[in-house]
């Protein structure tokens, strides 16, 4: 069977693709929210083969139509095809549903042609000319390496520094943001920095660390590690580095803005590009240092490429305390500040 949702212009557009391929049509006709329509209605037609949807009919934005086809990628297994025939910006939406893996894509403005796309999205290879093409590389194993070779020598340096901000933000939640802030400052106050944590994580999970390693509260901080850890937006003293957990990057908060140094951090694993790129188009200008967590070795190469020479690929640390991991990242961060 195939589901078409489509606006009443578009009515019988898939009509002689349909019939060539004795298909059974579905057609709603009008005008929908699709992640209303993907989370309510669609159960009645997952055994669809074929999810067409006209991109005119959608009451979706650009962006809320990713992420309601997203969602659709999650839930059910039709093949999706979206008509943007004489849609405004057709081609940033075919670049967005590019990076969603979403490739059999009616663009053409006549029937004739339409109809050939229509048969080409529903043959069983389905459309080609979007499918990106990756360099392909040869898996090998990562090479060894000593661990011991990877950590640095702690050493006490003297800083000129006052009350620099560093935010630290997730592509999405659960992304490393805590134990990210927590390293640096640790790695920071290892080395003679006077340093604090402040948590602007709407999550609260400073609260819990708190109650659970019996913190020592002293004036408006408490003392985590010999760490002062602020649950406020602001110090009741100057620091000489303040380290900011800002959490998911939705909106970035004042904080994140207006701080000296910003680290924008994530899973880069293939399925988490789409969300890393949003990140990084909320930032918009910003400044940043992009930090790549838990990226298989064989596919860093290609987030390099995807994301510039400058990001940072790090393993994901698992030790919040932790004084002396990625610390080859904080140093270039932090380097004017030491004297």
């Amino acid at each position: 069977m195939l589901l078409y949702l489509t606006s009443n212009n578009k009515n019988g557009l898939i009509d002689t693709a349909a019939k060539d391929k004795e298909l059974t049509v579905k057609k709603l006709v009008g005008k929908f929210s699709l992640r209303s329509f993907v989370t309510k209605d669609m159960r009645n037609y997952a055994t669809a083969k074929y999810f067409v949807v006209d991109f005119s009919c959608v009451e979706e934005q650009l962006e809320d139509f990713i992420v309601a086809l997203q969602s659709f990628q999650m839930m059910f297994s039709s093949r999706i095809i979206v008509i943007l025939s004489d849609c405004e910006g057709s081609n940033d939406a075919i670049e967005r549903l590019d990076s969603i893996g979403v490739v059999n894509l009616v663009t053409a403005d006549t029937l004739d042609t339409v109809a050939g796309e229509l048969a080409e999205c529903l043959s069983d290879a389905g459309m080609e000319k979007y499918i990106p093409q990756f360099e392909t590389y040869k898996l090998t194993l990562q090479p060894e390496s000593d661990p011991k070779a990877e950590l640095e020598e702690i050493v006490s340096y003297k800083w000129n520094a006052k009350n620099i901000k560093i935010a630290v933000a997730g592509t999405q939640r659960r992304s490393g943001v805590t134990v990210t802030a927590f390293n640096m400052a640790e790695w920071l106050n290892a080395r003679g920095a006077d340093v604090c944590y402040m948590e602007i994580n709407t999550t609260r999970s400073l609260q819990i660390l708190l109650n659970i390693y019996d913190a020592e509260r002293m004036g408006e901080h408490y003392s985590l590690d010999g760490l002062d850890c602020y649950l406020t937006n602001e110090p009741d003293r100057d620091y000489q580095f303040i380290i900011c957990d800002c959490g998911e990057i939705q909106t970035p908060p004042t904080v994140f803005c207006e701080a000296q140094i910003r680290l924008l951090c994530g899973s880069i694993l293939p399925y988490d590009i789409p969300t890393f790129h949003k990140a990084m188009q909320v930032c918009g200008s910003m400044k940043l240092t992009k930090i790549g967590l838990c990226v298989p070795w064989e596919f860093q190469e290609y987030c390099t490429s995807l994301f510039g020479e400058d990001i940072q690929i790090v393993d994901a640390s698992h030790d919040l305390f932790s004084n002396n991991v990625n610390g080859h990242i904080y140093r270039l961060l932090i380097q004017e500040y030491i004297t």
